[in-house]
């Protein structure tokens, strides 16, 4: 099993060797080949250098990168003066800096017990030279099981340090990524709340409530300032977070991922936590380990192989933020996917953050021991908080205790932590006079924004209104498809505003696809059918043009960044009808064609039609590409009249059979330029009056 980024190679094996002794060293070798089967070990020697290559510096670059260095020994390797002087010597250097692990195998017999290797370990048992043994073969096997109780013991080695590496990557991510990069740079974390917490029995569905009857329990509010990794050590990991919009679940979630990350950094067998975004689950609605090894791929940069390895060894402690940003339809069956994956993974740790309301209307509950609701903050820690930060909120401060309304609305952290940067070192006489509670959380939100717009400097790119277009379009967009992150990734034609548009995307990207391929395509086509002559030949390259170019045009479709659910029994009635009609197109331009090749002869013709016929199937591609439209996973909700779904239907039959003719007239010309350009060319014969 591969627990790192760096996937474990064989380890070089070096001989070092007599040539007199080369029948010896071809039997080791024969032992040793299971290992390298196996990849365990890769092998060099000598007689592996090519014929005109430097010897000596093919012998010194593999003794130099070599993990294991075999001594034979015996009295032509002590009496040879490169075996001794060189390999010998040089392979002793490396072994006491640590770089290698030199292993004397004593062949035959000779006095050694004073060379300078005598006192490193030798192979066979107690140092017996292998043609003293009775069966050599025993010797041999001797050496190839103490070889792979090394490699053992190296491999493990190699394992645990990339296994440190790869665990030391992905907290530093974690730690850059979201307790620097979101927590400490967060809207209100220049003064840290005390959030109130209540505990929820009743919103977890605990297998123990049917027994008890522990059902529909009232709150229970836990002891002043208790934190959030208390209540995760009591909950053994489980723990549910509810709160309304903006009371701070996240940077609760953030808070606990601190404490986790500190002792996993601490202790190397500590599950890793990692947050989740679980808005993303329903673009594809994966079983939830499925989910999470996607997510670390894509978000967290992490092999998928690695990524998978974490999450079946319950190295990971999943911290699911956002469950109420799930679609509304699709909220249920996510549920039941995190139970299921509770079930199967009861033992690693988990938690969940979701607005109590949305919570509240599922009909199934989060399997957890445990659920906690924030409560909202009262004026007093309200107050509190406006005096740390001193002097730059007085004017706000003192709008806070004459506007009830105001105080209405900053009983969330976000709100509040809003409404301190809009209002820092400005006054706030505009929140005085408004009549309503909507009226005065716009005022807000247009101060925060104009806040937010000139705090990096006048020098902006782009307009005030600009920004404010694009970012709004793209809130409707991520709103729509239930997202909360932005990833380029995410981007497809199905985010453009009109059908009209998304037409346009198609046919661009599929005509500039093809012009790139179709048209080197239809080149080599003639090429290869003007060197191929014969009527046979023309026959079977239209045929096989002719069947491929339907299959290939047919069956592509063209969706970037899209998620196509291919359904299999529809591509291979697909195929099967596509494979007959190209075998019948071909034959049909066999016989029509045929006649027509022996009147053009010449290099200049194939190229001419191989041409053509690469810019025909670009044309009629891109023109079709652009037509049609994808069929993503996404729910499209028409809001067409009765008259508008029936003309669509008609445009649909219309553009279908267009596009039935021109593909019929595509697969012609090409295997008509294909058959042409195969017909031998016929010389000119004049003949004398």
């Amino acid at each position: 099993m591969v627990d790192g980024y760096q996937k474990i190679t064989p380890v070089a094996v070096f001989y070092a060797y007599a040539h007199e002794d080369e029948l010896l060293r071809d039997q080791l070798e024969k032992h040793l080949s299971l290992l390298s089967r196996q990849g365990l070990i890769s092998e060099w020697h000598d007689r592996q250098i090519e014929a005109g290559a430097e010897w000596a510096k093919q012998i010194d670059e593999h003794l130099e990168s070599a993990s294991i260095i075999l001594l034979l020994i015996s009295p032509d390797f002590l009496a040879s003066d490169y075996c001794y002087n060189v390999e010998m010597q040089r392979a002793l250097e490396r072994s006491s800096l640590g770089e290698a692990r030199v292993i004397p195998i004593i062949l035959r017999p000779v006095d050694w017990h004073n060379a300078p290797f005598a006192d490193l370990q030798c192979l066979p048992r107690d140092a017996k030279p292998v043609t003293q043994w009775a069966n050599q073969d025993a010797a041999f096997r001797n050496i190839s099981q103490e070889l792979r109780r090394i490699l053992k013991q190296i491999g493990t080695a190699v394992y645990s340090s990339s296994r440190k590496g790869n665990r030391a990557f992905l907290l530093k991510e974690m730690r850059t990524r979201w307790i620097e990069g979101v927590m400490l740079n967060s809207l209100h974390q220049e003064v840290l709340i005390q959030l109130g917490l209540h505990e929820q029995p009743g919103a977890v569905a605990n297998p123990w409530s049917l027994i008890v009857r522990e059902t529909n329990l009232p709150e229970r509010p836990l002891a002043v300032r208790t934190h959030i990794h208390e209540v995760y050590d009591r909950a053994d990991g489980q723990v549910l977070i509810l709160g309304e919009p903006g009371s701070g679940k996240t940077t609760l979630l953030l808070q606990l991922a601190r404490t986790l990350l500190t002792r996993a950094s601490e202790d190397e067998n500590h599950p890793m936590p990692v947050i989740f975004n679980l808005s993303s689950w329903s673009i594809k609605r994966l079983p939830l380990a499925d989910w999470l090894i996607e997510e670390l791929h894509d978000k967290y940069s992490i092999p998928s192989t690695i990524a998978q390895t974490w999450v079946m060894s319950e190295q990971i402690i999943p911290l699911l933020d956002g469950l109420d940003e799930v679609a509304e339809e699709q909220r249920t069956v996510c549920v039941s996917s995190i139970n299921i994956y509770r079930q199967a993974h009861h033992l690693i740790p988990l938690v969940i953050c979701c607005r109590k309301t949305e919570y509240n209307t599922l009909p199934i509950h989060v399997e957890l021991q445990t659920a906690v609701i924030i409560q909202p903050l009262p004026l007093r820690d309200v107050d509190w908080y406006c005096e740390q930060i001193g002097e730059p909120v007085i004017a706000l401060r003192q709008a806070l205790h004459q506007v009830k309304d105001l105080q209405e609305l900053t009983t969330t952290p976000l709100m509040l932590s809003i409404l301190v940067l809009a209002y820092r070192e400005a006054p706030s006489t505009d929140l005085l006079d408004v009549s309503s509670l909507e009226q005065l959380r716009q005022r807000i939100f247009a101060r925060y924004i104009e806040r937010m717009l000139t705090r990096r400097g006048t020098s902006a790119y782009y307009t005030k209104e600009q920004t404010l277009r694009w970012l709004s379009w793209l809130a409707k967009q991520l709103q729509r498809r239930s997202l909360t992150e932005f990833y380029p990734g995410y981007l497809s034609s199905q985010w453009l505003p009109t059908p009209q548009t998304r037409y346009i995307y198609n046919a661009v990207t599929v005509l500039l696809a093809e012009l790139l391929f179709g048209t080197p395509l239809g080149l080599l086509s003639g090429l290869l059918a003007r060197l191929l002559a014969g009527r046979l030949a023309g026959l079977l390259i239209g045929l096989i043009v002719g069947l491929f170019a339907g299959l290939f045009f047919g069956l592509n479709e063209y969706a970037p960044s899209e998620v196509i659910q291919w359904k299999w029994v529809r591509v291979q009635n697909t195929a099967s009808s596509l494979l007959l009609i190209g075998l019948l197109v071909g034959l049909l331009t066999w016989l029509i064609f045929g006649l027509l090749g022996g009147l053009l002869f010449g290099q200049p013709i194939g190229l001419l039609v191989g041409l053509l016929d690469g810019l025909l199937t670009a044309l009629l591609t891109g023109l079709l590409g652009g037509l049609r439209d994808h069929q993503s996973n996404e729910v499209i909700r028409w809001e067409w009249t009765r008259v508008q779904t029936r003309r669509a239907a008609r445009l649909a039959d219309l553009w279908f059979a267009l596009r039935v003719s021109c593909r019929i007239v595509q697969w012609a010309a090409c295997c008509a330029s294909c058959w042409i350009l195969s017909w031998p060319a016929r010389p000119i014969r004049i003949e004398r009056p």
